[in-house]
């Protein structure tokens, strides 16, 4: 457990940065820095359609791909780009949270395994739900 909060802290700060970046005008930005040859990561198939069309109209041959934020290590696989490789707004800010999310994980679990066992901890069960049955 992250006892002083600073990894929620952390998560909640990257969201409300994304949230308020909305509508800002990133996607235009990129679009127009873009080259031929250049190639664009994303994390979902329509702003890669998006940003494909609005090249496409300006000309410029670029390479669309959609990889998940969770798998990066998966891009390496990738023959390397003509030019650029560049990650999309939404990809940047989904990969983060992944790292903060799994970071989060990575603490309780250091803290579980470090720790004694539960009943000199004073950790008490968790509730399962279940309902015992007498028989």
């Amino acid at each position: 457990m992250d006892y002083f909060g600073i990894g929620a802290a952390m998560r909640s700060l990257a969201q409300i940065y994304a949230q308020s970046a909305r509508r800002s005008g990133r996607t235009t930005r990129l679009v127009e820095s873009l080259k031929d040859g250049d190639r664009v990561v994303f994390v979902n198939v329509r702003q890669a359609d998006l940003v494909r069309s609005m090249c496409h109209k300006r000309g410029v041959d670029v390479e669309c791909i959609v990889m998940s934020p969770g798998r990066p290590h998966d891009l390496l696989m990738l023959r390397p780009s003509r030019r650029r490789t560049i990650f999309d707004h939404g990809w940047v800010e989904d990969y983060y949270l992944k790292r903060i999310e799994g970071a989060l994980g990575e603490i309780d679990d250091l803290q579980e395994r470090l720790s004694g066992p539960a009943e000199e901890r004073g950790v008490r069960p968790e509730f399962t739900g279940a309902i015992p049955r007498a028989f």
